[in-house]
């Protein structure tokens, strides 16, 4: 769509379409409405009534530079850069969510209330596309009505942590045993601040999440539960949280995930039991190298020999697995 004066997006005006509904019988129409208060309403107020009542919106899709100057509800289409913490108010029953959004004419800030702020607990992730409708603006800020809505246009999947480079983030995963508190001083203010860590897993992998700055009201996630990190940086190996990033419940407990000590692997036979925690777990020796990524035996290599040294390499690391059954279902380290 060619950009237009004002931020307007092109499109069919309501105008026009009404036109081409009513036909001849326009004018007589308009003329109707008008005389039917007393010749005090202008005939664009008069085009706009009859585009209700025959069911044309009379919303015109705006650019974010355009939407300061509408006087009329209107729809848009953005990007979410940055979705904000949900703020509760007291006794419960009114809530509120402040995205940060962008389109190629600028930038703006959009207000959701109540059951609309739901989409941004879970459904909406920064990086995604949006389409409003029903919009106004209120106090230089983006409101949807009662009548509007919003609609994840374009979907930005969270990565696992296996398949993460260096940079900005969205990271879906079941969060490891917490590892502590850190208390620092801030070199530019001087404030004595903390940092909690935790790990996070996914696609077979686990790494460290050092959250820096968390927003108000933000929890730290149980171990087992399912979440998404927003915003994070990954670097060094590590998953930096600060007060731009958001931790979302993405929704259940891996019940069997636990963490623990790797206690090292006894060879038993034609088997192998691997200690990890309180835990040991017997198995064919063959899904004991596999858990412990050996899943090529080299060419006159004793499988067993291969294990112990795996197994001596990886002693004492922390790391996290999952039981179902009595059974070892998977296995990974901390970096």
């Amino acid at each position: 769509m060619a950009n237009l004066g004002g931020g307007a997006l092109q499109e069919e005006s309501p105008e026009q379409k009404l036109s081409l509904l009513l036909g001849n019988a326009l004018e007589m129409q308009v003329k109707e409405k008008t005389d039917s208060f007393g010749g005090l309403l202008t005939r664009e107020a008069a085009m706009l009534l009859l585009c209700q009542e025959n069911g044309i919106t009379t919303e015109k899709k705006l650019l974010l530079s355009g939407a300061p100057s509408s006087v009329l509800p209107f729809s848009f289409s953005a990007r979410v850069d940055r979705i904000f913490p949900v703020q509760q108010f007291p006794g419960g029953t009114m809530r509120t969510v402040r995205l940060h959004i962008s389109d190629k004419s600028g930038e703006a800030t959009l207000v959701l209330w109540n059951e609309q702020a739901k989409v941004a607990e879970g459904n909406l992730l920064p990086g995604d596309s949006i389409e409003c409708t029903g919009a106004y603006v209120r106090a230089g800020e983006i409101a949807i009505g009662r009548n509007g809505g919003i609609a994840r246009a374009g979907k930005r999947q969270a990565a696992s942590v296996a398949g993460l480079a260096d940079g900005i983030c969205n990271v879906e995963g079941v969060a490891g045993k917490a590892g502590g508190v850190h208390t620092y001083r801030d070199r530019r203010t001087g404030v004595e601040k903390t940092m909690h860590s935790f790990s996070i897993c996914s696609g077979g992998k686990c790494v460290r999440v050092a959250a820096w700055s968390l927003p108000e009201g933000a929890h730290l996630p149980k171990q087992g539960e399912q979440v998404v990190l927003e915003n994070a940086t990954f670097r060094n190996g590590e998953l930096h949280l600060n007060a731009f990033s958001r931790i979302v419940a993405a929704g259940g407990f891996c019940t069997g995930h636990q963490s623990g000590k790797f206690r090292g692997v006894a060879i038993d036979g034609s088997g192998a039991v691997i200690a990890v925690g309180a835990e040991k777990f017997r198995m064919p020796l063959q899904n004991a190298l596999s858990l412990l990524g050996l899943r090529v035996v080299p060419p006159g290599v004793d499988a067993a020999t291969l294990l112990s040294i795996k197994s001596c390499a990886l002693e004492g690391k922390e790391a996290h697995y999952l039981s179902e059954g009595g059974n070892l279902a998977s296995l990974t380290f901390e970096n």
